[in-house]
């Protein structure tokens, strides 16, 4: 309940002063990496094979991630006063973009798959001004109050977020079936039903949902990885887009797409480790137990 007290002080002073409290941010994501030692080993332990082992690389890394969370809320609460078609022009650099730009003008269904880097929230937000409205899913919150508000927030400025149940499920399959668009985050196995793939040569799984959701619908993958730059500016990085096969063998079209997927993401984290903001011990959670 003390994140959405913050939340809902922040929202009405956080949209007037943007700059000042994402500077604030900063120095709460500073201080909660001195305070809170056991996540700030748990996010270390997640960095290091992305960083190869060199540890002074993943503990620099890990500061900027606890910096990254903290203004990631800052996000949130400016998020209803933000003009999303200038935001999009002015602060969100594409890099090819080109690739998205294409795809989203044709007609057809779209999942972007995203992760924990940067705000791919605003990434797609800001397609939303090239006539392409979407459907995003989230992961479940407790208490519900928090979940709700989040909700609200995050669907101030367009599209409709859903949290990852079986409504949110259906609503996705809805869109896509319209050819509408589908935005989810493709780098944690919250349901405990993911696919095995390989990453950073350990044996780890990622969620299937918006595999399983391409294949079943006919819809085209766009890989969309984002990261922080400077206080509120985004880079997003557009990988070319890439479909689900439809062979007899369901399960393992599911395995070759993920395991495509997983190859551009451990690139995006290697380049960028910093700004990959998991705080749950991620190759114990997410563990296949093979190899």
């Amino acid at each position: 309940m003390v994140k959405l007290f913050l939340l809902r002080l922040g929202v009405p002073l956080g949209g007037r002063f943007p700059w000042l409290f994402y500077r604030l941010a900063g120095l709460t994501g500073r201080a909660a990496w001195w305070l809170m030692p056991r996540t700030r080993k748990r996010v270390l332990r997640n960095l290091l094979p992305f960083c190869d082992g060199e540890r002074d690389r993943a503990h620099r890394a890990s500061k900027e991630v606890f910096v990254h969370i903290a203004r990631y809320y800052v996000d949130l609460a400016t998020l209803p006063r933000r003009d999303l078609e200038s935001f999009g022009r002015d602060y969100i650099r594409l890099v090819n973009g080109e690739r998205g730009t294409r795809l989203i003008e044709r007609p057809g269904p779209i999942v972007v798959l995203s992760a924990h880097a940067g705000n791919p929230e605003l990434a797609v937000q800001a397609f939303t001004y090239h006539g392409r409205p979407f459907v995003a899913l989230v992961q479940p919150l407790e208490p519900p109050e928090l979940a709700q508000y989040l909700l609200k927030l995050r669907s101030s400025a367009g599209g409709s977020f859903h949290e990852a149940s079986m409504g949110g499920i259906r609503a996705c399959i809805g869109a896509l079936r319209q050819g509408q668009l589908v935005a989810m985050v493709a780098d944690r196995d919250i349901q405990d039903s993911g696919v095995c793939i390989e990453m950073c040569g350990r044996r780890v799984k990622l969620p299937r949902g918006a595999f399983e959701l391409a294949r079943r619908t006919h819809a085209t993958l766009l890989p969309i990885l984002c990261i922080r730059d400077g206080l509120d500016h985004q880079v997003a990085f557009i990988e070319e887009p890439f479909c689900v096969a439809k062979t007899g063998d369901a399960e393992e079209d599911v395995r070759r797409a993920a395991q495509h997927w997983a190859g551009l993401l451990e690139q995006h984290i290697r380049r960028f480790p910093g700004q990959w903001k998991i705080l749950e011990d991620f190759w114990k959670v997410h563990a296949c137990g093979e190899g």
